[in-house]
C-alpha cells in the first residue's frame, strides 16, 4: 500500500471515528429534545435547574420561591421537580420527608402520552404550594 493510500485511510478512519463519537440515537435525540424544551419552560417560569444534585442518570430543577428551614435534614427544603424518565417528570413538595419519596405526579395518574401537558397544566398548583398547605393533588 502506498504512503498516500493509507494517510488517506487514517484520515477516514479519524473521521468515521469522530462522527460516531458525535452521532445520538434518535430515541436519545428525542429525549434530550424534550428535557430541553422542559429546561426553557421551567427556568422560564422561574425554576433553576439543579447542577449540585443533577446526574447522568437524571435531571431536576427546584422552585426558589417554595423554599422553607427545617429543623430536620430528612424533609425537602424547596419544591423540586426532576426527571429519570421523560415521560415520566416528577415532583417533590417542599416540607416532604423520605416517606413521601415515592409521591409523583406519575404516581398520580399522569398521562403517559402527554406528561409535558399535564406537567404544564399544574405548574400553577405546584407552584404555588408552600410548606403546611393541603397538597394540591
Amino acid at each position: 500500500m502506498s504512503r498516500s493510500s493509507s494517510a488517506k485511510k487514517a484520515r477516514r478512519r479519524k473521521r468515521v471515528a469522530s462522527r460516531n463519537a458525535r452521532w445520538v440515537p434518535s430515541d436519545v435525540h428525542a429525549d434530550l429534545s424534550t428535557v430541553e424544551a422542559l429546561d426553557a419552560q421551567l427556568t422560564g417560569r422561574g425554576w433553576e435547574f439543579d447542577e449540585e444534585y443533577s446526574t447522568d442518570e437524571f435531571v431536576t430543577w427546584f422552585y426558589p420561591p417554595s423554599a422553607a428551614e427545617f429543623d430536620d435534614e430528612e424533609t425537602e427544603p424547596v419544591t423540586r421537580i426532576w426527571v429519570t424518565d421523560v415521560r415520566r417528570p416528577q415532583v417533590i413538595l417542599v416540607g416532604s420527608t423520605a416517606s413521601d419519596a415515592a409521591y409523583g405526579l406519575d404516581a398520580d395518574g399522569l398521562d403517559a402520552d402527554d406528561p409535558e401537558a399535564d406537567l404544564a397544566g399544574a405548574l400553577a398548583e405546584i407552584e404555588g404550594y408552600r410548606a403546611g398547605d393541603p397538597r394540591p393533588f
